[in-house]
């Protein structure tokens, strides 16, 4: 069960990090279960009546009056994409990261005197950084299952591209860092003893609560 509920609460968290960033640039916004939407339509409103202006001019590279306009606008609707793409990501992965730095902290006083409450808390933060892994995993598999395009997916796969990286980089770069934190977390924190059985609930309860709240909640709760 509690995999079941980190697995939502991850998956709404991730969309809560783009939904603050279109928030703090001033876009109105709509939460939904899998994603979320903003409304950049004033900005792109004004680009579009720019170019009904100087269809001409722009169509052919040509100099005109409000170029500066232009570009000025284009470069901000391209940033604050990408801020609103990076949001997303961002909080998923500083979660993973302060939940694994706490209990590197702690990892003494866990050796010596067991998982508390606490320490138990930090290890399914830590877990965040397994949507990384997840994401990688499936995009190839939809690939390989289902002829999708790319071997790679999602908010890592556009980050790449705004930077004019391959389109692999991020993606597996975020995945082995994913995959590395994971592993010391669930071979060097977890008791020996316990590791098989998390091991398989992680993997049940995971499944499980995706499909939980893909395909039975979140369309009921957040449409």
């Amino acid at each position: 069960m509690t995999f079941i509920l980190f697995t939502i609460i991850g998956t709404v968290s991730h969309e809560f990090g783009h939904l603050s960033a279109a928030e703090f640039l001033g876009y109105p916004t709509s939460l939904h279960y899998g994603s979320l939407g903003y409304d950049n339509s004033t900005i792109t409103n004004q680009l579009d009546s720019i170019y009904a202006r100087n269809q001409y001019a722009m169509d052919h590279n040509l100099d005109y009056d409000e170029k500066a306009i232009f570009d000025k606008k284009y470069d901000k609707l391209v940033a604050d994409d990408f801020k609103v793409l990076i949001g997303g990501p961002l909080q998923t992965i500083l979660t993973g990261t302060i939940g694994f730095l706490f209990l590197i902290f702690r990892k003494k006083r866990i050796d010596k005197n067991g998982l508390k409450l606490i320490d138990w808390f930090l290890v399914f933060l830590s877990l965040f950084w397994l949507r990384e892994v997840f994401n990688l995993v499936t995009s190839i598999l939809d690939r390989l299952l289902f002829g999708d395009a790319s071997f790679f997916g999602g908010d890592e796969l556009y980050i790449s591209q705004y930077f004019n990286l391959g389109p692999g980089t991020i993606p597996v770069i975020a995945a082995v860092i994913g995959a590395i934190i994971s592993g010391y977390v669930i071979f060097r924190i977890l008791p020996e003893k316990i590791r098989g059985i998390f091991i398989l609930a992680g993997l049940t309860g995971g499944l499980t609560g995706f499909a939980f709240w893909f395909y039975l909640v979140g369309p009921v709760v957040l449409p």
